[in-house]
């Protein structure tokens, strides 16, 4: 039996920290998803929106696949899982911009971040994966900072329907937790084969779910307008928050631990805030910067 040398051990922790940027970035392309989707609304309604964004983060995908001649297939036994990878985007994009459009975009960036409290059981019950300490501990100090940050700007906002965001924000959590069995039904395909082919084939089989319920929508309530900063939202959203952002959080997956990988998930209200405050000019308090660091030293710590 050899031993690993401390060169070679050193070089897979540095890898292992780099591959953590992977997830990190995704999450931070989600973090200005909420800001852009809200002011989008009045223009396109949601699950609309939503398909636009399937339809282009899906073709995005599928052409890079190609540009890159993959031609991988998944094995038959395994092939059962695509239709409900796409079942489970279909949920979490339409629940979730169903509830930031009946919410608010804060209330969106805030809820969804509770998706790793739903992996790690679920990596736990269905993979096997038994979390340490370190990762029970860093996900329970990175959620005090994301309550310190929205605790913090809970008078922020305007006045609201009470039942409209209690429903909001119950579509939120079930976006929340689709997103959560997303994820882990996708790590034992995307750990034998590829991040991009396993997400391609999740995005384009999530049509198949969602155009129905886009034609519905069409028929109830038309599209107001599509203007220019109407496009420029879909492209967000279709090639930042969907082709590249999926891509690089199955990617994190691929060689991270799943609980670790679920850790970065909470640099998205952090990130959302610091959008909000540049491109909408909202004010930050001294909650909001408190409650990021604490959400910085919980990932620091889950990720060691």
């Amino acid at each position: 039996m050899g031993f690993s040398s401390p060169s070679a051990t050193s070089r897979h922790r540095g890898e292992r920290s780099l591959a953590g940027l992977a997830p990190l970035g995704a999450s931070c392309l989600w973090g200005g998803m909420y800001v852009v989707s809200r002011a989008s609304f009045g223009a396109i309604p949601p699950v609309t929106l939503g398909l636009l964004r399937l339809l282009l983060g899906g073709a995005a995908l599928w052409l890079v696949l190609r540009l890159r001649g993959s031609r991988e297939h998944l094995p038959s036994q395994t092939r059962w899982r695509l239709p409900l990878l796409g079942f489970c985007i279909a949920a979490t994009i339409t629940s979730q911009f169903l509830g930031t459009a009946l919410a608010s975009a804060h209330d969106g960036a805030l809820l969804t971040t509770i998706t790793p409290l739903f992996i790690v059981p679920l990596a736990w019950l269905l993979l096997g994966e038994r979390p340490s300490w370190r990762v029970i501990a860093g996900t329970l100090l990175a959620l005090i900072g994301v309550v310190i940050i929205v605790g913090s700007e809970q008078g922020d906002g305007g006045e609201i329907q009470a039942h409209s965001v209690l429903l909001g924000d119950g579509l939120l959590i079930i976006s929340a937790f689709f997103w959560a069995l997303f994820t882990v039904l996708g790590t034992p395909l995307v750990r034998k084969h590829s991040a991009l082919v396993v997400t391609t084939y999740g995005t384009l089989w999530s049509l198949f779910f969602f155009v129905p319920l886009a034609l519905w929508e069409l028929c109830q309530h038309p599209p107001l307008s599509f203007s220019l900063s109407s496009l420029g939202s879909v492209l967000y959203l279709g090639l930042g928050a969907t082709a590249l952002a999926w891509f690089l959080w199955y990617r994190g997956v691929e060689r991270l631990p799943t609980g670790v990988a679920a850790i970065f998930f909470f640099a998205q209200p952090l990130v959302g805030g610091l959008l909000s405050a540049l491109l909408l000019h909202e004010a930050l308090g001294a909650g909001f910067w408190l409650g990021g660091l604490v959400l910085a030293l919980g990932i620091v710590l889950a990720s060691l």
